[in-house]
C-alpha cells in the first residue's frame, strides 16, 4: 500500500492509495461510480450492488436517480462500509463539454455529503475511468486536485482512500502522489479555477440587489442565492461583468492576447449572440457600450478607449523611454479597450499583481492577502505612475492600509478605486469565500461588480472547494461557464510546461 501525506498549514491530512476491492473496506462510506438511474450496472457499480444485497437497490429506487456530477447517499447494508455515496461521473466526449468540472463535482459533492452526515473516512474508486472512457491520467489528476483542495479547507474528513482495481489506475495515482511538486500544482490549479468561477458566482449573487443602499441591505441582508430583484432575472443570473470576463477568457484560449479579437467577442456579446446567461443583455456600462461602438464603426485600436484615456496614453507614451513597458501591460495590454483614466490605469495592474501572487502561493492559505498586497504594490506603481495623482488616490491600496480601515470607510460604489478598496477589504477581513462575498454585496450600491472582484480574490485565496456547492448549482449556464474557465486554466498550465 502506497501512502501520500498532504500537509495543509499545521495539520496533516492523509490520502491513501490502495490496490484492491472497494467493497471490502471498513470505512464510514464508500463511493459508488453509479449511472443516473442508481439501480446498478457493470464494473464497480455492479460489484457494490452485489455485495450490499437487494436492500440497496430497494433504497436506491426511492432516490429517483441522480444527475451527472451530483451525489446521493444510502445505507451500506451487507457491506463493511456503513454508507454508500452514489455519484454519476461524466462520459468522456473529448474534454470540451465540461467533463473536468463535472468530474470534480463528483468528488466535491461526495465529500460534502460525507461531511454533512458527520462521516470521517471515505473511499473512492476511479470515477469515469471504466466504460465512460475518461483518460486515466487526466481523471486521476482531477481526483487528487479536488480532494486535496477540499481537505485543505476542511478538517472534518480525516481519511480518504483512493481504491484502484487495476494496475493502470494505481500507477497513474502513484505518479501524481509521488511528485514532490504535486501539492503546489494542486493548489495553483484549484486557486485559478476558484479565481475565475469565484468572480462569476460573486457577480450572480450581487445582481438581484444592485443599486440597493447599505441601509436597505442592513435591514434585509443577502445570505445566499436570490432571484429577480433589480433586473427581474432568475436566480444565478450573472451580469455584463462575467460576460466580458468569459469573452476575454475565450479570446485568450483561442488567440492569446489579441485586442481586436476580444473586441469582436465583446460586440457579439452586446448583440446577445454569445457570452450571456440567457441569450440577452440586460445591463451594460456607458463606457463599455461606447468603446464597443467605436470598434464596430471601424475606429483604430488607439481610439477605442474614452477620449480622456487617449489623451493620457499620448502623454504616457511621450514620458517613457523607447522600449519601456507601460505598467498597464501587466494587466492585459498596452492600451485601454474600454475604460481609461489615471485611477483605472493604477488599479488594473494593482489587482493583476495581487491575483498573481495569490495564485502562485503554495499551501493552504498561501502567502495571504497582506503579503500579496505588499508584493503587488511594487509591481503596480513604479516610478512615474506612483507620482501621478491617480496613483496617489490608490495609495492606501498600494501600501496595504486599506485592510485596516473601518467598515464605515469602505464604499461599494462603481467607482474603480472604491471597488478595489472594498474587494481587498472584504477578502482580507473575512475567513472564507462565502463570508467575503456576502460582505461585499451587503456594502450596497454596485453589488455585482464589488462581489465579482471580491469573489476573484477570495477564490484565489481559498480555492475552488471553498465556493459553496449550492451557489455553483444555482449558477445560470453552469456547465458553459465551468468549461470556459477550465479551458483557460488548461491553457495557462500548458504555457507553463
Amino acid at each position: 500500500m502506497a501512502i501520500w501525506a498532504y500537509t495543509a498549514g499545521m495539520s496533516e491530512r492523509r490520502i491513501e492509495l490502495v490496490r484492491g476491492d472497494i467493497t471490502r473496506l471498513a470505512v464510514d462510506a464508500i463511493v459508488n461510480a453509479a449511472n443516473t438511474s442508481l439501480l446498478g450496472g457493470g464494473g464497480v457499480d455492479g460489484a457494490i450492488h452485489r455485495a450490499a444485497g437487494p436492500e440497496l437497490v430497494a433504497e436506491c429506487r426511492m432516490l429517483h436517480g441522480c444527475p451527472t456530477g451530483q451525489a446521493k447517499m444510502t445505507r451500506g447494508y451487507r457491506l463493511p462500509a456503513r454508507h454508500v455515496i452514489h455519484t454519476v461521473g461524466p462520459v468522456w466526449n473529448g474534454g470540451h463539454r465540461g467533463e473536468e468540472a463535472l468530474l470534480a463535482s463528483c468528488y466535491r459533492n461526495s465529500l460534502e455529503l460525507a461531511r454533512a452526515h458527520g462521516l470521517r473516512t471515505i473511499a473512492f474508486p476511479a470515477i469515469s475511468c471504466g466504460i465512460y472512457g475518461y483518460p486515466i491520467e487526466a481523471a486521476c489528476a482531477v481526483a487528487v486536485r479536488t480532494i486535496s483542495a477540499f481537505l485543505a479547507e476542511d478538517a472534518a474528513i480525516e481519511r480518504v482512500v483512493l481504491v484502484c482495481f487495476d494496475e493502470a489506475v494505481h500507477d497513474a495515482y502513484a505518479a501524481i502522489l509521488a511528485d514532490p511538486g504535486t501539492s503546489a500544482s494542486v493548489d495553483a490549479h484549484a486557486r485559478m479555477l476558484g479565481c475565475l468561477l469565484g468572480a462569476v458566482v460573486g457577480d450572480a449573487l450581487g445582481v438581484p440587489v444592485e443599486f440597493r443602499s447599505r441601509e436597505q441591505l442592513s435591514a434585509d441582508p443577502v445570505t445566499g442565492v436570490r432571484g429577480h430583484g433589480t433586473y427581474n432575472q432568475p436566480p444565478g443570473t450573472w451580469s455584463d461583468d462575467s460576460s466580458l470576463l468569459l469573452a476575454t477568457a475565450d479570446s485568450l484560449i483561442n488567440h492569446g492576447y489579441d485586442p481586436p479579437d476580444m473586441m469582436g467577442r465583446f460586440l457579439a456579446w452586446l448583440k446577445g449572440q454569445a457570452y450571456t446567461p440567457h441569450g440577452e443583455v440586460f445591463d451594460v456600462g456607458i463606457a463599455t457600450r461606447s468603446a464597443i461602438a467605436r470598434y464596430a464603426n471601424g475606429a483604430p485600436p488607439e481610439a477605442w478607449g474614452p477620449q480622456r484615456a487617449r489623451q493620457r496614453q499620448r502623454l504616457a507614451d511621450a514620458d517613457r523611454p523607447a522600449g519601456a513597458v507601460h505598467p498597464r501591460a501587466d494587466a492585459g495590454g498596452d492600451r485601454p479597450l474600454q475604460h481609461g483614466g489615471q485611477r483605472a490605469d493604477a488599479r488594473a495592474p494593482a489587482l493583476a499583481a495581487v491575483l498573481r501572487v495569490l495564485l502562485a502561493a503554495a499551501g493552504a492559505g498561501g502567502a495571504g492577502l497582506v503579503t500579496a498586497k505588499g508584493d503587488g504594490a511594487g509591481v503596480a506603481a513604479p516610478g512615474a505612475v506612483r507620482a501621478r495623482r491617480g496613483a496617489r488616490r490608490v495609495e492606501r491600496i498600494l501600501d496595504g492600509s486599506i485592510v485596516e480601515a473601518p467598515a464605515s470607510a469602505i464604499r461599494g460604489s462603481g467607482y474603480v478605486v472604491h471597488c478595489l478598496e472594498a474587494s481587498l477589504w472584504c477578502a482580507a477581513n473575512h475567513r472564507s469565500y462565502e463570508e467575503a462575498v456576502l460582505a461585499a454585496i451587503n456594502l450596497g450600491e454596485d453589488t455585482d461588480t464589488t462581489a465579482s472582484v471580491t469573489g476573484a480574490l477570495a477564490g484565489a485565496m481559498h480555492g475552488l472547494a471553498a465556493i459553496p456547492e449550492a451557489w455553483l448549482r444555482a449558477l445560470a449556464s453552469r456547465e458553459y461557464v465551468e468549461t470556459i474557465c477550465a479551458r483557460l486554466v488548461e491553457r495557462i498550465e500548458a504555457g507553463r510546461s
